[in-house]
């Protein structure tokens, strides 16, 4: 019982951080291009949870059955040093810098849930 609270409180973090990291990438981009993208400096319409991009989103609930089931893979996408250090348990290491050279090593078939700090 312990493990699964703890797996899930790990999990639901991870969400989170890789939540806010996709908007805060987002909120770099948006800003470094609004005056090259967008006419008028508008800015991005956001949806009901601010996200201003269009990557699909997991809630834990799902991330959970779906790793549980054996339909889901967990990617950490930080570099080497952060994923020795902590990530969650199952979880495989593709730091964004090697994603494009390493995307062939996972697996087909399978929901690919990343996550970053």
């Amino acid at each position: 019982m312990k493990k699964i609270l703890s797996l899930s409180a790990l999990l639901t973090i991870a969400l989170l951080i890789g939540t806010a990291c996709q908007t805060a990438s987002t909120a770099n981009t948006t800003a470094n291009n609004a005056n090259k993208a967008l006419p008028n400096n508008t800015a991005p319409k956001a949806d009901e949870h601010g996200h201003t991009d269009d990557a699909p989103r997991i809630s834990l609930a799902d991330a959970k059955k779906d790793f549980d089931a054996g339909n889901a893979i967990f990617v950490d996408t930080r570099d080497e040093a952060a994923y020795k250090n902590e990530h969650i348990k199952g979880a495989v290491n593709i730091s964004m810098n090697a994603v494009e050279a390493k995307y062939k090593e996972l697996p087909t078939g399978k929901k690919i849930i990343a996550y970053c700090s």
